[in-house]
């Protein structure tokens, strides 16, 4: 019999479903997420220039707008797999149904040996061996999915009975157990994941930063005094008639990378980050002028 919206492998899919919506959907979560997505993103990116985020002084603000564009795709993706996953779930209900009760055993077996093999590459990702090889996603995707393979085929036998009565009634009694257990399972594998992609997003930004640093916005500084700025690529001009003017030296060659708090932080535009070139920090003054061109 196929499994209908009343049957065994609804309840099964949709008890899993809630237990994940509990656990991952809730506002309060939702928000850490954005907000630790963009402290790493910006932690990668920064540090790339070698600054770190306590000298830049980003707002919470910061943090959660600037992570809700990078993550709409993860999100997508993670939607996407929802609906994939909902498929595979009705086509393999339709085949546990028709299975008798040794070959109900037999697949809802496999299924947990698969959940134990994904949760050992995932532990085994925690030595960051796998990241190198198979990138930053792979090892909390296996984390997570091997965390709900393993409530999804307990939860499969229970409701089959495809397991004996003793294992059963085992199985039952630590239900609650097991789903906190899978509840941190995936929390760690949420941040993990994000941890990771914003990782690679920063520092992706930051190398896309550096090798177009010539068609970044144009920073012209101007000062009354002169100001101990040597970096490749970085003029300094004697403005003439400095007595009727404000500013008595200019300074071109400089790309904004950030303003915050009343900060200039500056790129000379022959930095590389193996020159030795250093961030210019410039503050915001009567007696400095910074002046942005496209």
């Amino acid at each position: 019999m196929v499994a209908d919206e009343g049957g065994p492998g609804f309840r099964g899919i949709g008890s899993l479903l809630e237990f994940a919506t509990k656990v991952l959907a809730p506002a309060g979560m939702l928000t850490a997420v954005l907000y630790y997505f963009g402290y790493r993103r910006a932690e990668a990116l920064y540090g790339y220039f070698g600054l770190d985020l306590g000298s830049v002084g980003l707002t919470t603000t910061d943090y959660l707008v600037r992570s809700a564009g990078p993550l709409f795709v993860p999100l997508a993706v993670v939607l996407v797999t929802g609906v994939v996953v909902l498929i595979l779930h009705h086509l393999l209900a339709l085949l546990l149904d028709r299975l008798d009760l040794r070959g109900r055993r037999v697949a809802c077996g496999v299924l947990a040996g698969l959940a134990f093999v994904s949760l050992a590459i995932g532990a085994i990702g925690l030595q960051r061996r796998a990241e190198m090889l198979a990138g930053p996603l792979f090892s909390p995707v296996a984390l997570a999915a091997g965390a709900l393979l393993l409530d999804y085929a307990a939860e499969s036998s229970r409701i089959r009975a495809a397991l004996p009565g003793r294992v059963a009634a085992v199985v039952d009694s630590n239900a609650n157990l097991r789903r906190g257990l899978i509840a941190g399972l995936l929390l760690v594998a949420a941040f993990w994941a994000t941890a990771g992609v914003a990782q690679s997003r920063g520092l992706a930004e930051a190398q896309k930063i550096e090798v177009s640093l010539l068609v970044e916005p144009k920073a012209t500084v101007y000062s009354r005094q002169r100001l101990q700025i040597s970096a490749p690529g970085v003029r300094m001009v004697r403005l003439s008639g400095a007595k009727e003017s404000a500013y008595a030296f200019r300074y071109d060659g400089l790309r904004l990378l950030a303003h915050s708090r009343g900060r200039w932080f500056l790129l000379p535009v022959g930095w590389t980050r193996t020159n030795g070139a250093s961030v210019v920090l410039l503050p915001e003054s009567g007696d400095i002028r910074v002046d942005l061109a496209p």
